[in-house]
């Protein structure tokens, strides 16, 4: 296939020569699969690049050292490992160390480091997404002084990047198309739902620069149940309520993604602003129920240390059609993710299944209500696929192929959020 709009990019950009042949394995994943003509990749991608893209739960990570890491950086933590390959510790205790060394080297590599941010540059220009997302929240999902150790990093990060803007009101936005911008997002969120005010901490993240937040990940906390209470979902409680109430009033975003069903269906209901889910697929054309993998990989993550598995089996994580119609009439968005094995049983990687989601979310919701969360970040490591973040551009291409009209493209892959955004986030702060 001949030169296109993203290969005259990739061609443009600084990004080291092996990075740049993954990234084409993943376009010819696409194309392959596809097998798109000519004229639909030239009229995709330019719709895409003209668009304001948003992507609601993803972007290039700035404190997430799996990424995309510098030279310099490379060689601090080749030198930390030779350190710690010569301590007395045992192969768990080193991994730890190691881990927390690269932690807490990441934000300062991001903040000054010119090779990460010109690398950095080059991805968003690469994907033409203008409004990612950045979660802040700590894998210690109830740990204050964390999450605001890596709410502090993000800012540090964010007021240091000539390329990339922190979004905290709807003036932010002006300028997403040519110049990309970041929400900070809270996933994670024990460090208000189980503090002794929550509403005080609220207001500590909103002020800090938080402007969406979860009301859970996969504990029952104080607001509310996950999925993973399954029938034991005991709803919105009357201090969730009051917390939706409070981030109404500061125009912070009701996340209510990785909700149990009734707590989900009871947030949207009692948020005075249109609730999202921020990253969801859609229960009718997947039931999630069966995918034991995912709760397997949920518990392998350290946000589940020290977390019971619940006795009773999960909730589906993805949304029935009851929540996807609440949230749209309510004037919300349903962001739809394409992290495949939450998508499809089996090993189904294709772009096609997540179209089928976007296409029943447009059925349910209506065009001005669904948009892309991806879920996916710049992961260098992992295997070529259709959906990968760099072919942002791609899935645009995909919908054209789909049959959508340029008008229902630019709503999905990005103006419906940003119509969203400009509704919720200029509110003035009640004392």
């Amino acid at each position: 296939m001949a030169a296109d709009l993203w290969t005259n990019r990739l061609s443009q950009t600084h990004l080291p020569e092996a990075t740049r042949e993954r990234l084409m394995q993943s376009r010819q994943t696409f194309l392959d699969e596809l097998k798109p003509a000519r004229a639909q990749i030239e009229h995709g991608l330019g719709l895409h690049y003209d668009s304001v893209v948003g992507d609601v739960q993803g972007s290039v990570p700035s404190r997430y050292h799996g990424g995309i890491t510098g030279s310099g950086f490379q060689q601090r933590i080749a030198d930390e490992t030779m350190r710690l390959t010569a301590c007395e510790l045992d192969d768990e205790a080193r991994a730890e160390s190691l881990l927390a060394f690269a932690r807490r080297g990441k934000a300062f590599e991001s903040a000054y480091d010119e090779q990460w941010q010109v690398w950095q540059r080059d991805l968003y220009a690469l994907s033409g997404v203008g409004i990612g997302s950045e979660d802040i929240a700590h894998p210690d999902e109830n740990e204050l002084i964390q999450t605001l150790t890596h709410l502090s990093q993000a800012r540090m990060v964010y007021d240091r990047l000539p390329n990339v803007d922190l979004i905290t009101h709807a003036s932010d936005l002006v300028n997403a198309r040519d110049n990309p911008g970041v929400l900070l997002h809270l996933a994670a969120v024990g460090g208000f739902a189980e503090a002794e005010d929550p509403l005080a901490n609220l207001d500590l993240f909103f002020g800090l620069g938080v402007r969406m937040s979860q009301l859970t990940y996969i504990q029952a906390n104080r607001l509310c149940c996950s999925w993973l209470q399954g029938t034991a979902d005991t709803g919105l409680s009357d201090l969730g309520r009051a917390a939706v109430h409070r981030m109404n009033e500061l125009g912070m975003m009701v996340d209510v993604a990785h909700c149990g069903p009734r707590s989900a269906a009871e947030a949207v209901e009692a948020s005075r602003e249109p609730a999202l889910i921020s990253h969801t697929a859609c229960k009718a054309i997947y039931d999630d129920r069966a995918n034991a993998q995912y709760v397997d990989l949920v518990f392998a993550q350290p946000y589940a240390r020290g977390v019971p598995r619940p006795e009773t089996p999960p909730s589906a994580r993805n949304a029935d059609d009851d929540l996807i119609r609440s949230v749209a009439v309510r004037g919300g968005i349903v962001a739809l993710y394409s992290i495949w094995y939450m998508l499809a049983p089996g090993d189904d990687r294709s772009f096609d299944i997540f179209a089928r989601h976007i296409e029943h979310a447009v059925a349910v919701a209506g065009e001005d209500h669904v948009a892309l969360g991806t879920d996916r970040t710049f992961f260098p490591s992992w295997a070529p696929h259709p959906c990968e973040w760099t072919n942002w551009p791609y899935l645009t291409v995909g919908l054209v192929c789909r049959g959508f009209s340029d008008a229902q493209v630019r709503k999905i892959i990005g103006a419906n959020y940003l119509r969203y955004l400009r509704r919720v986030l200029d509110k003035a702060p009640v004392e």
